[in-house]
C-alpha cells in the first residue's frame, strides 16, 4: 500500500464530522420537500380560486340528477344561476316540484282548462335565456281560451327521451296539444346513440326490430353509494384548473390533427366520431345516419299514437338553427374550415322528416322564411354560442300562435 493509498489521519478526522450532520441534512431535505409540497398546493389552490372567478363554464351539475329511465333529468325543487363566460350566457333556472323548468303545475288539469306541452332539447329548455323569454312562455296569455303552456325541455335530450318522459310522466298533465321541438343538427344523431353527443353520461336508445322499436336500456345506472374512486372523479370534475386544462389540451390535440388532416376540421372535437352534427346535412348518407332516421321516425309515430290516445294533437316544430338561418355566418365558416360545401344541404332533414310527418297526418311546421326575415333585423342567436336568443324565441312564439290556434279552436 503505498502512502497515496492508506488513509490518513487527517482523513479520518475529516469524515468524522460528516457522520454527525446527516441527520441534520436528511432533517432539512424534508423540510424543503415538506414546503415545495405547500407551496405548490398553495399555487394549485390559488389558481383554482382564480378561476373560479374569471373562467366560469356551464355546469347544469346542480340542477341535473340520475334517471333510471331517462339518463338524466331535472332535478325538483333546485335552482342555478346559469353563468358561462365562455359563451356569455348569463341565465337562471328554477326547477319546479315535478321537474319541470316552469311555474308549478296543477295536476290534475283544472276543469274547463286547454294546455299545450311542449318537449324538446336545450332549445325547449331555454338555455341562455330567462324563462320569461321563451316562447313557451310568451305564448302564455296569448291563446284561444287562455290556455296555459307548459314547457318540458330538457338539455342534451334526444327524441327517445323525450318519448319515454311523455310516456312516463307527462301524460298526466292531460295536454289538449303537444308540441315536439325538433332540433335538426342534434336529434336524429341523438336517437342513435347511448350518450349524449356532446359531454359525458348514458342514455336510453331505441333499436328497430321490424316495425316495432326494442328499448335499450341506460347502461351504467348509478349505484347506492358510489365507489369512492367515482366520487373523486366527480369531484375532481368541478376543478375549474383541471376543467381549464383538459379543454385546452383537447383543443390542442384537435388542432394538430386538423392541420394534418384539414377534412376533420369541420366536425371540430366530432372528428373521429361516426356521426356527429353535421351527418344529418351530408348528402352522402351512410348506414349509421340511415339507421338514425329509421328510429326517429319510428319514435315520432309513437309519440303520434300516444297524443291521438290521449285525444291530443301533434305538432313537429323544427327550430331553425343559426347554421341554417344565418347563410353568409355558415358560408365563412365552411370556407375558413375547408369543407366542400357541396357535401351538405341544409334542407335535407326538414324535407325529409316533413314528408315522413305528412304520411303519418301529423302537422310539421319548420318556419325557415319567418327566421330569416327576422334575422334581417336583428341577430337570432348568440354570437358565441347556437342557441336562440330572445330574439328567435319571440320569432318562434308569433309564428306557433299561428300554429297553435286553429288547433285550440276545435
Amino acid at each position: 500500500m503505498t502512502a497515496k493509498d492508506a488513509p490518513s489521519s487527517n482523513t479520518l478526522d475529516a469524515a468524522s464530522p460528516s457522520v454527525a450532520v446527516h441527520p441534520a441534512r436528511s432533517s432539512s431535505r424534508r423540510a424543503n420537500a415538506v414546503l415545495f409540497v405547500l407551496t405548490v398546493l398553495v399555487l394549485l389552490i390559488g389558481t383554482e380560486l382564480v378561476l373560479r372567478v374569471v373562467y366560469q363554464p356551464e355546469n347544469l351539475g346542480t340542477v341535473i340528477q340520475f334517471d333510471p329511465l331517462l339518463g338524466w333529468s331535472l332535478k325538483p325543487g333546485s335552482m342555478l344561476i346559469s353563468n358561462d363566460r365562455q359563451r356569455d350566457l348569463h341565465y337562471r333556472i328554477d326547477v319546479n316540484s315535478i321537474g319541470l323548468r316552469d311555474r308549478e303545475i296543477p295536476i290534475p288539469k283544472p276543469p274547463g282548462r286547454k294546455r299545450v306541452l311542449i318537449i324538446g332539447d336545450s332549445i325547449a329548455f331555454g338555455s341562455g335565456v330567462e324563462a320569461r323569454e321563451r316562447f313557451s312562455n310568451l305564448l302564455n296569455g296569448t291563446l284561444p281560451g287562455d290556455a296555459e303552456v307548459i314547457n318540458a325541455g330538457v338539455p342534451g335530450w334526444g327524441n327517445d327521451q323525450e318519448l319515454l318522459f311523455y310516456e312516463r310522466d307527462l301524460r298526466r298533465l292531460q295536454p289538449d296539444v303537444v308540441v315536439l321541438q325538433f332540433t335538426g343538427g342534434n336529434d336524429v344523431v341523438n336517437n342513435e346513440l347511448n350518450g349524449p353527443l356532446i359531454e359525458e353520461g348514458a342514455k336510453p336508445r331505441f333499436r328497430c326490430v321490424a316495425d316495432s322499436l326494442v328499448l335499450e336500456p341506460v347502461k351504467s345506472p348509478a349505484p347506492a353509494r358510489q365507489p369512492l374512486s367515482v366520487r373523486i372523479r366527480h369531484l375532481l370534475r368541478k376543478s375549474r384548473l383541471l376543467v381549464f386544462v383538459k379543454r385546452r389540451l383537447e383543443m390542442r390535440s384537435y388542432r394538430q390533427r386538423a392541420r394534418v388532416n384539414p377534412a376533420i376540421a369541420h366536425a371540430g372535437f366530432e372528428a373521429d366520431r361516426q356521426l356527429s352534427h353535421w351527418s344529418v346535412y351530408d348528402v352522402r348518407g351512410g348506414p349509421a345516419i340511415e339507421s338514425a332516421w329509421q328510429v326517429t321516425e319510428r319514435i315520432i309515430s309513437r309519440l303520434a299514437r300516444d297524443c291521438r290516445a290521449d285525444s291530443a294533437a301533434l305538432v313537429v316544430f323544427a327550430m331553425p338553427l343559426k347554421i341554417e338561418v344565418d347563410v353568409p355566418w355558415r358560408d365563412n365558416l365552411m370556407q375558413a374550415m375547408g369543407t366542400d360545401s357541396t357535401n351538405y344541404d341544409f334542407t335535407l332533414p326538414y324535407r325529409r322528416l316533413g314528408a315522413y310527418c305528412a304520411r303519418d297526418s301529423i302537422e310539421f311546421v319548420y318556419p325557415i322564411a319567418a327566421f330569416r326575415e327576422a334575422a334581417r333585423g336583428a341577430p337570432l342567436y348568440f354570437e358565441h354560442d347556437g342557441h336562440p336568443n330572445a330574439g328567435a324565441n319571440a320569432v318562434a312564439a308569433e309564428y306557433l300562435k299561428g300554429v297553435l290556434t286553429p288547433l285550440l279552436n276545435r
